[in-house]
């Protein structure tokens, strides 16, 4: 009898441990599911942005104004928005006068400004000497850091030059660009702030109420519909896909068109996440 009970309790045991493993494996199945599907929206989201970019539809080149563009497909909110690249701040570019005004901005001051900027900027030039506040090699030795003494490459490299912290580098990312080949700035379609650190007037530039005008609604933003214009243009797509079961999925890219019949567009820097 003894010997009975205990087998039942090993087949029991054997039939639980069966039970949970098909319900992960289900779970874990469903779980790809959602994933897929949300990745699939996103896509489609990313085809939908640059097809319209290729049209010069009115629809997608009114995300140029940096509204974000919703729509729904199959079940899924897909939200769209397409970044002028020119509308971003050159950080590669800047002069002292405005790292300043770009770090005052995004809440640094005093000091800790004087850091930063000094910082910046003997990291992007050539030589060795630092800043009255600034940083060069020797400054970073016990932190394994080589600066580049030359420009980003990237907005995450800004958070290895002193007084750039990962948060503030989080809030300075959204206006930023690396470009090395950067053309002139362009407030046509730019955040206020990155207007507002690219002009001398800050704040009471025309440019900066014009575009904030244009964003609030009282205005109409100047859109792509000359071809000529859309040409050559860095413009980010940036997508998110939400299913309603769950799923996120997230795709990014830097577009150009090149009005070239055999190959109307090149895409850099494809980039996904999903959860």
């Amino acid at each position: 009898m003894v010997a009975a009970v205990a087998a039942v309790a090993v087949f029991a045991a054997v039939a639980l441990a069966l039970a949970v493993t098909t319900h992960e494996a289900i779970e874990s199945t469903h779980g790809e599911i959602v994933r897929a599907r949300a990745k699939a929206a996103a896509d489609a989201g990313f085809s939908i942005a640059l097809n319209g970019l290729l049209l010069r539809d009115e629809a997608s080149l009114a995300a140029l104004d940096g509204r974000t563009r919703e729509i729904e497909l199959g079940g899924a909110n897909i939200r769209i928005r397409l970044i002028d690249e020119r509308g971003k701040v050159p950080v590669n570019q800047l002069d002292g006068p405005t790292v300043e005004r770009l770090l005052h901005l995004a809440g640094v001051d005093g000091a800790a400004l004087d850091v930063a900027r000094d910082s910046l900027l003997d990291w992007l030039d050539a030589d060795d000497d630092p800043r009255p506040n600034g940083a060069e090699a020797p400054d970073y030795e016990t932190q394994g850091i080589t600066p580049r003494n030359g420009s980003l490459a990237s907005v995450d490299e800004l958070a290895r030059v002193r007084g750039f912290s990962p948060q503030l580098v989080a809030r300075l990312r959204p206006i930023l660009s690396v470009d090395p080949d950067a053309a002139p700035f362009d407030p046509s379609h730019a955040d206020p702030t990155a207007i507002e650190v690219m002009s001398e007037s800050g704040a009471d530039s025309p440019s900066v109420i014009e575009r904030e005008r244009e964003l609030s609604g009282q205005a109409v933003a100047l859109t792509f519909t000359d071809p000529r214009t859309v040409l050559h243009r860095p413009i980010t797509i940036a997508v998110d896909a939400d299913e309603p079961d769950g799923g996120h999925a997230h795709s990014e890219a830097t577009v150009e068109l090149s009005g070239d019949s055999t190959q109307p567009y090149q895409i850099h820097g494809i980039g996904r996440a999903e959860k």
